[in-house]
């Protein structure tokens, strides 16, 4: 079995997988912790999830530089292996043709490595997390870049942040488009103005690529936009981890 840590900006997904069965899944909110602190968090984790045996492996990605050693050592302390860090300069099964792959950050490498193990190429992967990220992986399996934008909760934190007299509202797909109230507006505006930017930023890599190849959409706030998106797409919420899983295990791929 593999445990895998995704450190995202706003949160971290853990996971357990055995032969990509998901055994366990958890989001942590991410913050400023100890080694020890993550550890009590990982032991009591596994404890809720009754596994049949401990994970052998383990592999992490993560944006949070700050908090990414505290989190790595404490995966190697409380399961005793080594922690596969997964980023854009190692081999992971997918080759990274990017003109800096250090600058590549892992939660996008691990996603290219998911989709295209599990989906196969050419595609494109929607991550809609804290930005919403873009990324095109090739039918031999190259990872050639893509787009990075401001996630739908970025957007519209600015919306009320940054205006006298919007309040902050729930960010839910709206009864209609053309709102009744202020808050029916401001949810309508949030919601379709990121289901449309995804729509046109796909379109116009698939104009730019020559080709219609498949959307995989992940992250968290993915399902909701998923719905409602005017292509067809796959919606794999476990993408991350069952990319990590491929990376770390080379028997998967």
């Amino acid at each position: 079995m593999i445990f895998c840590a995704d450190l995202g900006n706003t949160t971290a997904t853990l996971g357990v997988l055995d032969s990509l069965e998901m055994k366990g899944f958890w989001r942590i909110m991410t913050r400023e912790r100890t080694e020890e602190e993550y550890g009590v968090i990982i032991r009591s984790l596994l404890e809720c999830a009754a596994l049949d045996a401990m994970p052998d492996r383990a592999g992490i990605c993560s944006v949070v530089p700050s908090e990414t050693e505290s989190l790595a050592a404490a995966i190697a302390s409380v399961l005793g292996v080594e922690v596969s860090r997964i980023d854009g300069e190692g081999d992971w099964g997918i080759s990274v043709r990017t003109d800096n792959p250090s600058e590549v950050g892992g939660d996008r490498v691990a996603n290219a490595v998911g989709a295209y193990y599990q989906y196969g190429g050419p595609c494109i992967i929607v991550d809609a997390g804290t930005a919403t990220t873009y990324d095109y992986v090739s039918a031999d399996g190259e990872y050639c870049g893509g787009v990075i934008a401001p996630g739908i909760r970025c957007g519209a934190r600015d919306l009320w942040t940054h205006t006298r007299m919007l309040p902050a509202v729930e960010i839910r797909k709206p009864a209609r488009v053309i709102g009744r109230t202020t808050v029916d507006c401001m949810q309508s505006g949030i919601f379709y103005g990121t289901v449309s930017q995804v729509e046109g930023v796909v379109r116009r890599m698939w104009d730019e690529l020559g080709v219609e190849c498949s959307v995989i959409v992940t992250g968290g706030q993915a399902e909701m936009l998923h719905e409602a998106l005017g292509f067809e797409s796959v919606y794999d919420p476990h993408l991350t981890p069952k990319g990590l899983a491929y990376a770390v295990d080379a028997g998967l791929r």
